[in-house]
């Protein structure tokens, strides 16, 4: 999610090109542009997709396959990227590059349009040293319309408290949950991958578990905490593992996370990811002259961690698991 992350989403609603045409606009239609950026810092190749509000008076299924329905002839793309004090920026024209479109749809057009460019948004300085990229504004223009503007904050990786990324093991016992802390943005999920190994006489076999919580509420107003309960993990594990009795012996591997965090534009893009039904209201919009978004998300993995020896022996004893062949190594 590094990504294009939600590119499909927007895409299977309206898709854009660099073409423009007036033959299918009737009046009082007005056209605006929608634009659509997910920003990470990560990246090394960053996606504009550019689109237009859908026009037309025939039917949808006619219409979205009308390509001057869906994209504009002449676009042009400017992006500004500086530090947080505006003394160091650099401008960049994206390059409009053609993308197949595997699904189709209503407004499934074959082709998709996107503006790239590359850019390190972390740069190494001549001395040596590594600094970032704060912010990023993005201006469209359209022959014939208002310039769609808009412009955002480049949101850093989260800083993980605990588990304490240089120690090794990490438990998960019956009265003590597993707890992730970290600060991040206002927009925050945790992923938590554990390894299920599964031995057979002449080979082994890895299986995943992966738990996702989100929390956007602060702890003493300093950091975000989850908690990974015990329980969870047997409930979880006693849907997904099955008896075999070819499997000698089952055991826990490798356990990582992955936590990212967002911007509250993005949050409120997570809400609406399903889809709108009403688009005369676009809430999660913050484009001036335009519809659509531009925000930034990031994330930091860790691990990998081990569960230590007690949480393997409850696992191992559990009620619920033994069935299964878990053992405590």
């Amino acid at each position: 999610m590094k990504k294009l992350i939600g590119l499909l989403v927007l895409g299977g609603l309206f898709l854009s090109r660099c073409e423009e045409g007036v033959d299918i606009q009737y009046q009082p239609f007005v056209t605006q542009p929608i634009i659509y950026c997910v920003i990470d810092r990560e990246d090394t190749v960053h996606s504009i997709l550019v689109e237009r509000m859908f026009s037309g008076v025939q039917a949808p299924e006619l219409t979205g396959k009308i390509s001057d329905s869906l994209f504009f002839k002449e676009v042009k793309v400017n992006v500004t990227l500086s530090n947080s004090y505006g003394n160091r920026q650099v401008t960049i024209e994206p390059q409009c590059v053609e993308v197949e479109v595997v699904a189709q749809g209503f407004f499934g057009y074959k082709k998709r349009y996107l503006f790239q460019f590359g850019k390190n948004l972390t740069p190494k300085l001549p001395d040596g040293n590594i600094t970032s990229y704060k912010q990023i504004s993005i201006r469209v223009e359209v022959p014939g319309l208002p310039p769609a503007t808009a412009s955002t904050d480049i949101i850093s990786p989260p800083l993980i408290y605990s588990p304490n990324p240089s120690q090794q093991y990490i438990y998960i016992i019956p009265d003590n949950p597993l707890r992730v802390q970290w600060s991040g943005g206002y927009w925050n999920e945790l992923d938590i991958v554990f390894e299920i190994k599964e031995k057979y006489k002449d080979s082994t076999i890895t299986k995943t578990l992966t738990l996702q919580k989100n929390n956007d509420i602060h702890i003493n107003g300093q950091y975000y905490e989850v908690r990974i309960p015990y329980d969870l993990v047997v409930q979880e594990l006693d849907k997904m593992v099955k008896v075999d009795e070819h499997i000698i012996r089952r055991y826990f591997g490798e356990v990582k996370f992955i936590i990212n965090t967002g911007q509250e534009d993005y949050a409120k893009y997570i809400q609406y990811l399903g889809g709108i039904n009403d688009f005369n209201e676009t809430p999660f919009s913050n484009i001036e002259n335009g519809i659509g978004l531009l925000t930034s998300r990031s994330s930091i993995d860790k691990g990998p961690f081990y569960l230590d020896q007690a949480s393997r022996i409850y696992f191992a004893n559990d009620s619920i698991l033994k069935r299964f062949s878990f053992i405590e190594y």
